[in-house]
């Protein structure tokens, strides 16, 4: 299967690069993007762009979001849920209609720069050393501010009828899913999904830089062929 990847926020394509080889090894195709747009509706244009170039109803696309790109992906596939066989979502979920990314980071200069990682909680942080925190500050895109503000808004129930699989890192899987079957106001979204998966990576919220071959391992369990039963 082709799948796109969309990295999450401060982040651009290259964040997935040792991501990428796991799934190909699988056999999957893989494209990388860098979000691009000023707005939240910019960018899952941009992101709508690309299903509408490589993916058709006949050869539907597993489309990726970490992060702040998890509600992008889903904006992406409301507008186009033919194009899209699976919503894979790392550590990340997407909000309810009305919500946003996060509309208490602070902007500066007309933009959201990244901050310092002693505004993060130890489960966020957990994993990124040093090295892996210099690595990830050295290319940090900052996002523009409308971005993390900007609401949610979906159109099409067809989108809750898509396979979709949350990689949980810093929650244990097995919390987040009472939390969906609860029906906290947050879940909304996941909690309407025919058939939701929901998967445990123990680590930070930056998993493909802190445990990229697991996390690889796990999209790859994601998007595996389910076995049909005997007739």
């Amino acid at each position: 299967m082709h799948v796109i990847l969309v990295p999450g926020f401060w982040l651009d394509a290259s964040a997935w690069d040792e991501v990428t080889p796991v799934l190909q090894r699988a056999g999957h195709s893989v494209q990388t993007i860098t979000r691009d747009g000023d707005t939240l509706d910019e960018q899952v244009a941009a992101i709508v762009a690309v299903l509408d170039d490589v993916a058709t109803p006949e050869e539907p696309v597993a489309l990726a979001g970490h992060s702040g790109a998890g509600p992008m992906v889903l904006m992406a596939a409301d507008q186009r849920p033919a194009l899209v066989a699976h919503l894979l979502y790392v550590d990340t979920f997407p909000g309810p209609e009305g919500g946003c990314v996060n509309d208490e980071l602070p902007v500066v200069d007309g933009v959201v720069p990244l901050p310092s990682w002693d505004v993060w909680e130890p489960a966020t942080v957990r994993g990124m050393t040093p090295e892996l925190r210099a690595a990830f500050e050295q290319p940090a895109v900052p996002e523009p501010a409308a971005v993390p503000s900007d609401r949610f808004h979906y159109a099409d129930p067809a989108r809750h009828t898509i396979p979709a699989t949350v990689v949980s890192c810093e929650v244990p899987a097995t919390e987040l899913a009472a939390m969906v079957a609860e029906h906290h106001a947050w879940t909304t979204e996941l909690s309407a999904v025919e058939d939701l998966t929901i998967v445990g990576l123990e680590t930070g919220h930056w998993p493909m830089m802190t445990a990229p071959t697991e996390l690889g391992e796990l999209l790859v369990q994601a998007l595996a062929p389910r076995p049909t039963a005997a007739a």
